[in-house]
């Protein structure tokens, strides 16, 4: 397969799943593509017959780092496995000393589970603020207006959940740098979808689960560490540097890297499935992968104008990514009749959310905008 020119028609039918459902719902949880399959076959395969020698190998796991690495743009001392995105935002909560009246601005388009972790502050007399989106979208105006000298730590999402806006992280993570604020970034909508190197978006860390566009297993992820920040985290899982010796005893060695966010066995399995994973994506190259995407999201976005619905995605494409949704009456209701038309979509923020990755095709697109159409028209006559 050439890396300029990927067969997508074959690539398509390494997702078994698309021979019986048109799946637009990438957002929530990836489809398993073959080499899943065939990651969770050698390792038990491995287990039986050699009882585990290789699927419980600590270089494996180091590969691993290594190639994700390579895939997401970072150095390898720059990545901590983890087992989902909050796991990796909770370690970020907690990893800087704020004080009372200082402030953490967050925005009003973030998941819960990144609202939640940094609530703690609040009963230590720490404020957390909020950037307001205007029509959807999250400018760095938007975030300019909340912070202040007291400002502290910026956290948000790459691409929104809900109406998929991608925030402009380069930008606001020079910000912030300029003020010496901490920037903490929920990737997990961007990974495997958009092919900018973390190392380029100005954040400080980056919490990854591996579920979405990395095409792994629920119960895997990635928090990325700027490097020059790593010794003087703080984190619940080991002991300070100062206590453990690390200098000068070279069991703790690896405290001096993103492993010290690390606490007890990783998901070999899971890591397994995300090596096999990576490689593929590896091989399909990240920047295909956007582009495709871009094609697929834009083709649907003229879908979406010429039935003359309305959607809260932005039309330009440095403003959002595989997420385009459409404000529709009943979208619950929606979901689930098409659904058992077998068209997995979402709904979020009372809005249907049609997400979509490599694999789709413009037949994809075309079946669920026919469906949805056919849908509304049915209400309307049951209306009038």
């Amino acid at each position: 397969m050439k890396e300029n020119k990927p067969d997508w028609a074959a690539l398509r039918r390494e997702f078994p799943t698309l021979q019986n459902w048109v799946y637009l719902d990438v957002a929530r949880k990836t489809l398993p593509p073959r080499a899943a399959e065939w990651a969770m076959q050698e390792y038990c395969r491995d287990v039986y017959e050699n009882a585990g020698a290789d699927a419980w190998s600590g270089e494996n796991v180091e590969e691993t780092r290594k190639l994700m690495a390579q895939l997401l743009g970072a150095k390898p001392a720059e990545l901590a496995f983890m087992k989902n995105t909050t796991e990796g935002l909770n370690i970020a909560a907690h990893a800087f000393e704020l004080r009372p009246g200082d402030n953490v601005v967050l925005t009003d388009m973030e998941h819960v589970n990144n609202v939640w972790i940094w609530r703690h502050w609040e009963a230590k007399g720490v404020e957390v603020r909020f950037a307001r989106n205007r029509n959807g979208r999250l400018t760095l105006d938007t975030f300019l207006e909340q912070m202040d000298k007291h400002t502290r730590v910026v956290s948000c999402a790459y691409v929104t959940y809900g109406n998929g806006y991608r925030v402009d992280l380069p930008a606001l993570g020079g910000i912030c740098r300029e003020r010496d604020i901490r920037l903490v970034v929920d990737g997990v909508q961007a990974a495997g979808i958009l092919a900018a190197p973390l190392s380029d978006l100005g954040a400080d860390m980056i919490a990854i689960g591996g579920h979405k566009g990395l095409l792994g297993l629920t119960g895997t992820g990635l928090l990325y560490c700027r490097h020059e920040l790593i010794r003087n985290l703080k984190t619940p899982f080991i002991r300070p540097l100062s206590i453990v010796g690390a200098a000068e005893n070279k069991q703790f060695d690896h405290v001096h890297d993103a492993h010290r966010l690390e606490g007890g066995n990783p998901s070999f399995l899971g890591l397994r499935v995300m090596r096999r994973c990576a490689e593929m994506l590896t091989a399909i190259g990240i920047a295909n992968i956007e582009q495709r995407v871009r094609e697929l999201s834009s083709a649907f976005l003229r879908m979406v104008h010429a039935a003359g619905l309305k959607t809260q995605t932005p039309e330009e494409w440095e403003e959002r990514a595989h997420i385009v949704n459409l404000i529709v009456p009943d979208a619950k209701g929606m979901q689930a009749r098409l659904q058992a038309q077998r068209i997995a979509v979402n709904v979020k923020d009372n809005a249907l959310r049609v997400s979509m990755s490599f694999f789709n095709n413009e037949e994809d697109l075309d079946k669920a905008m026919g469906a949805i159409k056919r849908e509304l028209g049915a209400e309307a006559a049951l209306v009038s």
